[in-house]
């Protein structure tokens, strides 16, 4: 240690340092230097899916705004409102057959649906990917996505070829949700001819209050004013199980939550058609596919 300050004292000299100004090492720092790591990110996650909602949102009100939005009847995310008379769901379902609806709800954009469609968003992703050459698998990346989404609204919610196929590709989705509807709709109704003095409403058009609210089919006494109110979710398949009557739906998160009396379970691919009764006592829902219900699907 001797020798050291020697040395130290030496290149003082040699640098014309003054002898009461410092020139020392500090041999009892623990002060590293920590790698730079990243978090990971998962496209499931709900940061993920959260921070591409809202972005959406945002980026949709900035660009239509001033022109073509609209909060009437508490529509849109937290009733912020959203796009209406662009793209419209109507319009676009009309071009595939689909125009037997409730008027309400007619001027709701399709665009309005591009923040929580999963293939929408999975090509917005793989879009960002395949220009950039980076992998959207950390948080660190999700804010450089996030800024590309910014700098490229224009033509990924404006206008253009991009916009064009997520269109494309939403509308497919909504179609296909109608038409298992449409198999429910009609189950339903033979229900009817069982049933005096009860009456079916029309079929609500996504992005009506009542679709909203998860009410897809409405059945009314014209006596009593009763009414019975249904959702309809994708049949994937129903078994029987020593838990309960399995069913394997889509997108079943917080069906719970729903203000109907019955859930119905139909798909457009199969002759199959099952109807539960909403008594939250009596499923519960394991994932965001599965709910499992104790009774058997009710026979009216």
């Amino acid at each position: 240690m001797k020798k050291l300050n020697e040395d130290i004292n030496r290149i003082k000299q040699l640098m014309l340092v003054e002898s009461d100004e410092q020139l020392s090492f500090d041999f009892n720092s623990d002060e590293t230097t920590e790698p730079q790591t990243s978090t990971p990110l998962s496209l499931e996650s709900n940061k993920f899916t959260s921070s591409y909602r809202d972005k959406v949102f945002d980026i949709l009100k900035d660009l239509y705004g001033s022109s073509n939005w609209s909060t009437e009847g508490d529509r849109g995310p937290n009733g912020g409102g959203g796009v209406v008379n662009i793209h419209t769901v109507y319009d676009l379902l009309k071009q595939r057959g689909l125009d037997d609806y409730e008027e309400e709800g007619g001027d709701w954009s399709i665009l309005n649906y591009f923040d929580t469609n999963p293939k929408v968003r999975g090509f917005v992703v793989l879009v960002w990917e395949k220009e950039t050459g980076n992998k959207l698998d950390t948080e660190e990346k999700l804010e450089e996505f996030l800024t590309w989404m910014d700098n490229n609204k224009e033509r990924l919610f404006k206008s253009g070829k991009l916009l064009n196929h997520m269109i494309k590709t939403n509308i497919t989705s909504l179609y296909n949700g109608e038409l298992n509807e449409r198999k429910a709709y009609e189950e339903i109704l033979k229900l009817l001819e069982k049933l005096q003095n009860w009456e079916l409403s029309k079929r609500f058009l996504p992005g009506s209050s009542s679709d909203r609210q998860g009410i897809d089919i409405i059945m009314k006494n014209k006596i009593t004013g009763k009414e019975a109110k249904f959702q309809v979710k994708p049949l994937v398949s129903m078994t029987k199980t020593d838990e309960g009557y399995k069913v394997i739906s889509y997108n079943i998160s917080g069906l719970e939550y729903k203000p109907v009396d019955y859930f119905v379970f139909a798909s457009k691919d199969s002759d199959d058609v099952f109807i539960f009764r909403n008594n939250k006592s009596k499923y519960k829902v394991i994932d965001s596919t599965t709910i499992v219900f104790d009774d058997a699907p009710i026979k009216f």
